[in-house]
């Protein structure tokens, strides 16, 4: 069920963009929620362009034929099929908007740098929550703010936290080598 009509997507300047409409609809599995996942209606297909923006999105999953690349930033799951995309957990209509102008602007990037940009057939996420939570100390110590190291871990594979919040593996240079250097390679921001 739609939370708005579809809306004309606007630029920062306020001026209506071309290319894209979009709107939110409650997130079916939590219908009481204050939270929505938005569908953005493109007006043409990414299908082509999905090799390419594989190249340039760190940490998506895309397998050439699926139709279909996804990744995971900030804690939102970001989806490129066909003539849609869809953002999944917003607050309100207005971070929205700012998803959709980050995800458009993505394509625009792709389409623009395609002559200089080697497709990507085939990637996939290498690194894993449990290779994040096997690396910290498991003191469960709360010095990165979070009540656990698998709640750490978890927001650190979801991109809303930075391994390096967490003192005690960078106390320890040794500890947290394979699992940083697991994440630099899957695009991860690190120390």
């Amino acid at each position: 069920m739609s939370l708005e009509n579809v809306a004309t997507a606007r630029g920062e300047d306020g001026q209506p963009l071309e290319g894209y409409a979009f709107h939110l609809v409650n997130i079916e599995c939590m219908p009481g929620s204050s939270r929505f996942n938005v569908v953005m209606e493109l007006e043409e297909s990414v299908e082509d362009l999905l090799p390419y923006l594989a190249s340039i999105v760190p940490g998506c999953t895309y397998i050439h034929g699926s139709g279909t690349l996804q990744y995971m930033e900030s804690g939102h799951i970001v989806s490129f099929a066909g003539r849609r995309a869809t953002i999944t957990d917003v607050g309100d209509r207005e971070e929205g908007a700012r998803w959709c102008r980050r995800c458009f602007e993505l394509i625009r990037k792709s389409k623009h740098e395609r002559p200089r940009l080697v497709p990507v057939h085939e990637k996939r996420p290498t690194v894993t929550v449990l290779d994040i939570f096997r690396a910290l100390p498991g003191t469960n110590c709360g010095r990165c703010r979070r009540p656990t190291c698998l709640a750490f871990a978890a927001e650190v594979f979801r991109r809303e936290a930075s391994i390096g919040q967490c003192p005690p593996l960078m106390e320890q240079e040794q500890a947290g080598g394979a699992v940083i250097e697991k994440l630099r390679a899957n695009g991860y921001p690190v120390p």
